[in-house]
């Protein structure tokens, strides 16, 4: 038997931190049947582009960094913010040159996903890049430093099940996106 599920009614909200990278309230919810939770909280984090992109060899253009969460040297496919007015495939190609130094090729947003559905307010969108070369130079962030490899979809795989590569969110978008293609 099939319910018909309603949305939770927000009572109140109380901001308890507002920055450029991370939004967190407490929230005051009834919930359909009448019951109240006084405190959930919900994260909003900008909305951010994950960038499947092959060079014209076919293999995949990946970033080593340091992520500072997981406190680890971490094994990623491209990704950055989405700044204001900016549509996900100019983010894609923005990011892709400044981290990577790649450029031209084809791009195509494939997906837009919730990083959190259960708690946080903001999306990931991914791209497939295709075709893409070498362009230029990086311009890294301040707080970035990056290395660019290149894997065959096997050496992906294997790093994967290795668990060198452990973002679940780029691991998803791999599966889906990226080997369907």
């Amino acid at each position: 038997m099939q319910k018909n599920l309603e949305s939770w009614k927000i009572r109140s909200v109380e901001s308890l931190l507002d920055t450029k990278y991370l939004r967190v309230d407490k929230e005051t919810c009834e919930l359909p049947n009448g019951n109240v939770i006084p405190d959930f909280y919900t994260l909003w984090q900008p909305d951010w582009v994950l960038i499947l992109a092959q060079n014209a060899e076919g293999l995949w253009l990946m970033e080593k960094q340091y992520r500072h969460g997981s406190r680890t040297i971490s094994l990623e496919f491209p990704a950055g913010i989405i700044e204001a007015g900016e549509s996900p495939v100019a983010a894609a190609k923005r990011e892709l040159q400044e981290e990577c130094a790649f450029g031209g090729g084809a791009f195509e947003l494939v997906a837009k996903l919730p990083v959190n559905p259960d708690r946080h307010r903001g999306h990931f969108f991914v791209v497939r890049a295709t075709g893409v070369s070498a362009q230029g130079s990086t311009r890294f962030d301040s707080g970035e430093e990056i290395e660019t490899l290149s894997f065959s979809t096997e050496e992906v795989m294997q790093k994967m099940r290795a668990g060198e590569i452990c973002h679940p969110h780029q691991i998803a978008a791999f599966f889906l996106y990226g080997l369907s293609a």
